[in-house]
Formats: structure tokens, sequence, C-alpha cells
């Protein structure tokens, strides 16, 4: 009777602990709706989201690090269906005791007109930034998207985790 009694008891301890151990969490940039992905490594800060909208079928930002304060840079959107114009926007970010402060920034455009025997659908940018102090890095992505008739057009942010440059 006594074990019946201890039995019951902790089995109720542990469903309640169980319980209590599921975390909720959400980003307060404008990547909330989409299933994002971050990634850390030693040397490399990357994001992978799948917004599941209309146009833009995923993006992926990756931050690494190729030593001597040198980062290279990764930044990629894909989309369901051909578009008139993608624009990319991708800023290195540094951490500061007021927050994060930008270090660098590059804007990327692709229009249909200057592909014109290309199916518009996805771009991509790779580039590298040097002679950087050290701290905490990471990159910000803002993507747009403009459909070739003009009637639909969309907009993703997604931030990398913080990556530790020595």
């Amino acid at each position: 009777m006594y074990l019946r009694k201890y039995v019951t008891i902790y089995l109720s301890v542990i469903m309640l602990v169980l319980s209590t151990i599921t975390v909720y969490a959400q980003n307060n940039d404008s990547s909330a709706g989409m299933m994002v992905k971050e990634y850390n490594g030693e040397d490399f800060a990357r994001v992978v989201a799948s917004p599941r909208g209309e146009l833009i079928s995923s993006v992926q930002l990756e931050l690494v690090d190729d030593g001597l304060r040198t980062v290279r840079i990764y930044s990629e959107v894909l989309c369901h269906v051909e578009m008139r114009k993608i624009k990319m926007s991708v800023t290195l970010q540094k951490s500061t005791s007021s927050g994060w402060t930008d270090i660098n920034s590059k804007q990327f455009t692709w229009e249909k007109d200057d592909y014109p025997n290309d199916y518009l659908s996805m771009a991509t940018a790779s580039y590298k930034v040097g002679a950087l102090s050290a701290g905490t890095y990471r990159l910000k992505g803002s993507y747009s998207v403009f459909e070739l008739d003009g009637t639909l057009q969309e907009f993703r942010t997604v931030t990398t985790p913080g990556m530790e440059i020595k």
C-alpha cells in the first residue's frame, strides 16, 4: 500500500518537472512566422529561414571567421517563382555596450531586365570584410522580392547568432 502511494507521488513529481522543462521563445524581428534554424560553430554563425511565403522559399545568411580578423559573408535568397527584381541588404554588426553597431553594409539588386535569358528566382552574394577589431559580430540580412507582373512583393529580415572574433 505504501509502495503504491510512493510510486504515485514519484510519477506525479516527474510529470510536473517534465512539463516545466518545455520552453517557447519568439524572436523580436521580422523573421516572425518563419521556421528559423540557427547554427553556431567555433568559426561560423549561420541562420537558415523558411518563411513559407508566397514568393520567398528560403533565405540563408552566414558569417565565417577566416582568421586574421577577416570574415567571409554569404547571403542567399531562393524564390518559389521567377522575380522581376530581387534586393538584398547585408549588414555586419558589432556588439557594443550600447547594443549592436553597424560596421559594414552592402546592398545588391538583381533585375530581370539585366538577365533576360535567365530564370531569376534566386540570388547569392559572397564577400570578405577584413581589419576587424576583436569582439562579437553578427549579420543582419534583409530581402525584398518583386513578382514579374508587379502584383506581389515580399520582405524578410533575419539575423545570425553572434560570433566571437579574437
